[in-house]
């Protein structure tokens, strides 16, 4: 676990600065709204049914067979829509920075692809401000917490698969993350109508962005930060979400499956 301080970029930098930041912590959705029927797609989808569960955690089918999930995750028997997919032997590739270094990100194939449209991966950063709709597989919230004057939720020990809506707070173009290029955003209090951040088991899932007339995804979730002493198993106000920027990744992954051709 690495921690790391944010810049004095906003007037809540003081509040920042006891956020650690851990580059390999496994990221179900904790949203403010408690049990908001979000168990199914909302009415404008982004790609509901191409997020599975993969080995208690979560991913993304593209398509044409191929799947994106967080190295951390791995490959594993995809579950899409109540049906199991195998991986493909041999197919693992692990997705690489511009310096040839491993991001927390890796592609696999599934056996016999779904009968679902391709996703396509945003070629741009979403800029500061973006809103953004997070899907994801793992703990959901199980009622309030206080502690150490700071509010939020406690994880329920079940998991399910849920949406959630946020905003993109900070641009982390510096591998901090999971030696990744990632994003972040900010878990504040109604922010947005769904104000979600992840938890554990939604690392691998997915972060779309509406960009003119179509949803493409912006990212894959990889982790949270967390206060320094905050109690396990918690999601307060003013934790994040730290998502891989794919548009960093885009050229990579075309490479890999032939899929997003400039």
């Amino acid at each position: 676990m690495v921690s790391r301080e944010f810049g004095r970029r906003s007037v809540l930098a003081l509040v920042f600065a006891l956020v650690t930041l851990p580059t390999n912590r496994p990221a179900a959705l904790i949203l403010e709204i408690e049990d908001p029927g979000n168990t199914e797609a909302p009415e404008d989808d982004p790609g509901w049914a191409n997020v599975g569960i993969c080995d208690r955690w979560t991913a993304v089918y593209l398509g044409n067979g191929w799947v994106l999930t967080a190295r951390h995750v791995g490959p594993a028997e995809l579950i899409l829509e109540g049906v199991e997919y195998s991986v493909e032997a041999g197919s693992k590739r692990v997705v690489l920075n511009e310096d040839a270094t491993a991001a927390d990100l890796v592609l696999f194939r599934i056996d016999s692809g779904p009968d679902l449209s391709t996703v396509q991966i945003s070629n741009s950063s979403p800029p500061i401000g973006s809103p953004i709709v997070m899907i994801g597989a793992g703990f959901s919230q199980s009622g309030r917490v206080f502690e150490a004057g700071r509010a939020g939720y406690r994880w329920s020990r079940r998991t399910k698969k849920l949406w959630g809506t946020n905003r993109v707070f900070q641009q982390l173009h510096d591998q901090s993350v999971g030696n990744t290029e990632t994003f972040a955003t900010r878990f504040s209090i109604a922010k947005t109508r769904f104000e979600a951040n992840a938890a554990r088991g939604d690392s691998g899932g997915a972060a779309f962005l509406h960009a003119g007339d179509r949803w493409e995804l912006a990212g894959i979730i990889l982790a949270t930060g967390n206060y320094g002493n905050q109690t396990q198993r918690t999601t307060l106000y003013g934790n994040h979400t730290f998502i891989a920027d794919l548009s960093r990744y885009r050229g990579f992954i075309h490479r890999v499956t032939g899929l997003y051709p400039d």
